[in-house]
This record gives C-alpha cells, sequence and structure tokens, in this order.
C-alpha cells in the first residue's frame, strides 16, 4: 500500500507540473506581449490568474478560500503576507487576492526559466545582499503601491525545510508598510504543503486546498520600535488556522 501511494503522487506530481509547461506555453504569447510593455502590466497578472485557476481545475486541487471580514480591494491596497510551505502558494495567492498586485521576493527567481521573466518586470526581485538592491526594490515598491497595486511578501524568506512550521518572521521585511502606511493583510495557506511538497521529489495530490484571509492590520503610528512586536502578531495570526486544522501543534 505504501509503494501504491508514493507511486499514485509520483504520478500526480508529473500530471501537475506536465500542466503547469503546457498552460503556460499556451498563454506564453500572452504573457510575452503585456510583459513587454508596462501599462499592460495588468493584463499578465490576470493572465496569470487564468493560468492559476485552469492549472489548479486540471490537476483536481479545488481551493476553498474564506475571509474573516469583507475587505474591499478596489478602495485599498495592501502588504499581503502568507506562510509559504509550497510552489502552490503563488497559484493560490492569484486565485485568493482579487484584483492587481505584485509578488516581492528574492532575487534569484529572477533567472528562472520563462517565469523568471514576471520578476524582471511585473514583480519585485529583493536582493538582500545589496543595500542599493535592496533600497532600489523599496522604491520600485513605492511606485507599484502608488498605482493602487498590493504587494505580496513571504515573510519567512523562503520555503522552510520545517514546513508546515514556519520559520519566524523577519521584522525588517514589514518597514515598507510603517514606511508607507500602507495596512498588512496576514493570509493562511492551510494545505499548500501537503497537496504539493517542497521536497525534491515532484510529488503532488489532488484535494481540497484552503486559504484563510484574516482582518488586515492597521500600522498607523507604528514605529521601528514596533517591528518586532508587528511580526510575532503577523505570525500568531497566519498560524491560527495551521493549529486550528491540525497541521501544527500550538508550541509551535
Amino acid at each position: 500500500m505504501k509503494y501504491l501511494t508514493i507511486a499514485f503522487k509520483q504520478l500526480w506530481g508529473f500530471w501537475f507540473y506536465l500542466n503547469l509547461f503546457i498552460w503556460f506555453f499556451i498563454l506564453l504569447p500572452v504573457f510575452f506581449i503585456a510583459l513587454s510593455f508596462e501599462k499592460w502590466y495588468p493584463i499578465a497578472h490576470h493572465t496569470r490568474r487564468f493560468w492559476s485557476g485552469i492549472l489548479q481545475i486540471v490537476s483536481m486541487q479545488w481551493w476553498d478560500i474564506k475571509f474573516k471580514v469583507p475587505i474591499n480591494f478596489k478602495e485599498q491596497h495592501y502588504i499581503i503576507c502568507s506562510n509559504h510551505t509550497s510552489y502552490l502558494d503563488i497559484p493560490m495567492m492569484c486565485l485568493t487576492i482579487p484584483g492587481y498586485f505584485n509578488f516581492m521576493a528574492k532575487a534569484e527567481l529572477g533567472n528562472i526559466p520563462l517565469f523568471g521573466r514576471f520578476f524582471r518586470t511585473i514583480d519585485i526581485a529583493v536582493n538582500r545582499k545589496s543595500a542599493r538592491d535592496s533600497y532600489r526594490a523599496f522604491e520600485l515598491a513605492k511606485k507599484h503601491l502608488a498605482t493602487g497595486a498590493s504587494i505580496v511578501i513571504f515573510p519567512e524568506g523562503g520555503i522552510p525545510d520545517s514546513s508546515p512550521v514556519m520559520r519566524k518572521f523577519k521584522p525588517g521585511v514589514f518597514k515598507i508598510a510603517l514606511q508607507l502606511g500602507v495596512p498588512v493583510l496576514p493570509v493562511t495557506f492551510v494545505d499548500n504543503w501537503r497537496l504539493l511538497p517542497d521536497d525534491g521529489k515532484y510529488r503532488a495530490l489532488p484535494g481540497i486546498t484552503r486559504a484563510v484571509v484574516h482582518k488586515p492590520i492597521d500600522v498607523t503610528g507604528l514605529t521601528d520600535d514596533d517591528l518586532a512586536a508587528l511580526a510575532e502578531e503577523l505570525y500568531n495570526t497566519i498560524n491560527g488556522p495551521l493549529i486550528e486544522h491540525g497541521v501544527v501543534t500550538a508550541q509551535n
């Protein structure tokens, strides 16, 4: 039975990644044209959302999204933060958050064939080892926010080896929210780690993948001295549904 389960996961992983590349190549002309002109970046983003939906439908990874409070994304943009457990987090974020947003992530993602073009155009690549590049990314983020876009940040800095147990958040990533006065929106992905584990074995499973969108956190009046407390509040908020659904234990 154990070997049948492994074989099924491997087969489903092949099916998932096959569809990932097939549908990406089908939509590649749209991506290429839309990412060539800044004013068309929203078209590229909405095409990415369409790609995400098709990918998860054919992979039978149905999404279930719960909003703790009603959120009007048309009137307010956010710094969106979530746990990072799987490469499924990116398509799930596209399906979870309506409207236009940009990912802000490590610069190495810009080197990925095909997908890296997003981090050289619509999204924001950050080289945390370079103060100059970090400043450039911050200025670019301000520019995106000024146009009404939201920014998605994974505050763990990458997918942790301990997944689904989260790493402690890096307080510095929230400076952009404080300096720009933009509310922080916590999001929890409950099942992505299980349906598409980041273990280097390219395995996957069908099933329901749940997302919880929490109440936004107002950062008005906060200073750098409050960054550690803000990071802890966000961590506990995002970790709550993982505890509730038995993914992690309370002491984690």
